[in-house]
């Protein structure tokens, strides 16, 4: 390879072997260390976005676990809301929301489990009378837990205190029907006793922790 430069006087000459293949080579070289610099800063900043959203997420599931501690069942209400962190943040309003609708999720559930019960060819005068009584009780939790979440919506402006009485009214009354539910079994042996207490047990729990985060927004 012959690499040729003009002299000042016009007349044309050859570059030195070294230099010649060393312009190109040192070319590459600047081309490779600016993209890689690139590609480091992007990382680089993208590490810090990714340390500081899990950061913030550690901090709100600190906030949902404190929250949890006041009421009476911690562990499930930390387990149940945790993964709402993201949305609640440290929201208190958020958190009950969050809380209420696992617990609507839970009483639809229950409610479908003790209609398909109720439908048994095999149940017995007790069992029976016991069955359609929990599923009248369970469709009005439902109800009251549609309209304490519909209440929850509407608490902004001079109405919040009459509104958050309603929920609280509201909760508590499902609450009641979810324990007299399960009152209703309490004379009753065998499988259908321990069927509908495994999912009573579960809703009723979910109802008072959203009722124990409700009541602390109303004290805050």
């Amino acid at each position: 390879m012959i690499c040729h430069t003009y002299h000042p006087q016009g007349t044309l000459g050859k570059m030195q072997p070294f230099t010649c293949y060393m312009l190109p080579l040192l070319a590459i070289l600047s081309i490779f260390l600016s993209h890689n610099f690139i590609i480091i800063h992007a990382t680089s900043r993208l590490t810090e976005t990714k340390t500081k959203t899990e950061t913030d997420l550690d901090t709100y599931k600190d906030f949902i676990k404190a929250s949890c501690q006041t009421t009476k069942y911690a562990s499930l209400c930390y387990k149940t809301l945790s993964p709402y962190a993201a949305n609640i943040r440290k929201n208190p309003m958020a958190l009950a929301n969050a809380a209420l609708t696992e617990s609507l999720k839970s009483a639809k559930s229950t409610s479908k489990v003790v209609r398909g019960l109720s439908k048994g060819r095999d149940l017995s005068t007790r069992d029976g009378q016991a069955v359609a009584d929990c599923l009248e009780n369970m469709s009005d939790s439902v109800d009251e837990m549609k309209k304490s979440m519909v209440a929850m919506k509407e608490m902004e402006g001079p109405d919040f205190e009459e509104n958050m009485e309603n929920v609280k009214t509201w909760v508590s009354a499902a609450l009641t029907d979810e324990d007299t539910c399960m009152d209703g079994f309490e004379e009753n042996d065998g499988k259908m006793k321990e069927s509908i207490r495994r999912y009573i047990v579960n809703v009723a729990e979910l109802t008072s922790i959203a009722l124990s985060l409700i009541n602390n927004i109303s004290s805050t």
